[in-house]
């Protein structure tokens, strides 16, 4: 799959405060521009800020022709308890929010118009943290396109299998069912490639 950069054009609002949307670049943290209070219910562990509510949105029009691609949203840290909306539908959620996650946005997407992605980062719910968390879309985001045929994310895994007789094992994921070709390279030479119609490759490199 391609992956591309998503971090552009994104704006966000206080849902708490219920302030208008202003432009933001992601990664983003929110909570560092809270008041500091002393009822804080984080207290000390979360530098007495308040704790807060955000919508992050993101407006892009998807063109006609990928249409039929694998589009996937990666988030890779959203603090916390994500939602994520595509033109008004809930397309995914975290809990809570110190890893990343995915969401197939292919069926949410109109193809040929403008999209709006709407992310929810909740964390008013004081106090969930023993130490200062950040609030908001915290880390990058990427867009994973993929055609009818293609190695989703996170698809390919290799594993050592006995170093001294140099084996290892190559499982690749594939959308559809056909041939797989491996080439291990060292440098510009291929040290090892082979191809296997099964999910699972087998050599010595």
């Amino acid at each position: 799959m391609r992956k591309l950069d998503f971090n552009k054009g994104w704006e966000i609002r206080c849902v708490t405060t219920d302030s208008g949307f202003k432009a933001v670049s992601i990664p983003h943290d929110a909570m560092i521009s809270e008041p500091r209070i002393a009822e804080s219910l984080g207290e000390g562990n979360i530098g007495f800020f308040a704790g807060y509510d955000y919508e992050y949105r993101k407006t892009v029009e998807v063109p006609a022709e990928d249409q039929g691609k694998s589009q996937i949203l990666e988030f890779e840290g959203v603090y916390h308890n994500a939602e994520v909306y595509i033109n008004g539908e809930k397309a995914g959620e975290r809990p809570y929010g110190y890893s990343n996650f995915y969401v197939d946005a292919s069926a949410f997407f109109k193809y040929g118009e403008k999209n709006e992605i709407l992310v929810k980062a909740n964390n008013s719910d004081q106090p969930n943290s023993r130490w200062y968390s950040g609030t908001g879309i915290y880390r990058p985001v990427w867009l994973w396109e993929g055609r009818d045929a293609y190695i989703p994310v996170n698809g390919v895994k290799i594993r050592t299998l006995d170093h001294e007789t140099r084996r290892i094992s190559v499982i690749v994921k594939t959308s559809v069912p056909g041939k797989v070709r491996v080439q291990i390279l060292k440098g510009e030479k291929a040290n090892l490639q082979g191809a296997s119609d099964q999910e699972r490759l087998i050599s010595t490199y």
